[in-house]
């Protein structure tokens, strides 16, 4: 009960009604564990590190940093038995410095999307506006409906050749 009021507090103040609190919660259980079936990231050793990126856009620090306690709570800091390792950064400072498992991003323009795909080569990529997955290079999204709905970019599938269970990708919604 406790967790609840703490979300609905951090739903209330950190959002401010710009992000559907459920949809970002939903996205952020089911993301981390859809990247975790590509099967080249869970050929890492068990003691590295699983390594994501919240990308944001100006004025939504808050949310991205609890984007980043939500991630570390729901998981308790773990991942498939990988320690995890949450990053928040700026798109303006989005760089090929590091390397992440799986990028996430919040809201953005078509432009910052393509840097976040051109700044992730490998990583599997995910973004918060499922209407905007496409042309923007990035693999996943999640949308609402009735039920949750796992969207994956087709194009982005086959030219980053990524290795998912055909169980996943037949209960996808393929976007062309």
């Amino acid at each position: 009960m406790k967790l609840a009021m703490m979300l609905l507090t951090l739903v209330t103040f950190g959002w401010g009604g710009s992000y559907d609190p459920f949809l970002l919660d939903t996205q952020l259980s089911l993301l981390p564990k859809i990247a975790m079936l590509e099967k080249n990231l869970t050929q890492s050793p068990a003691k590295s590190p699983i390594k994501i990126l919240i990308a944001y856009d100006s004025g939504d620090e808050r949310t991205a940093e609890t984007c980043s306690k939500i991630l570390n709570t729901k998981f308790n800091g773990r991942l498939n038995g990988h320690p995890l390792s949450v990053t928040t950064l700026p798109f303006d400072k989005l760089d090929n410095s590091a390397s992440y498992h799986l990028v996430y991003a919040l809201k953005a323009s078509l432009s910052q999307l393509k840097k976040v795909h051109n700044i992730a080569p490998g990583a599997v990529t995910a973004l918060y506006d499922a209407d905007k997955l496409g042309e923007d290079g990035l693999l996943f999204s999640v949308q609402m409906e009735r039920t949750p709905i796992i969207m994956i970019n087709a194009k982005a599938l086959k030219e980053n050749r990524f290795s998912f269970p055909d169980s996943l990708l037949e209960i996808a919604r393929i976007v062309q």
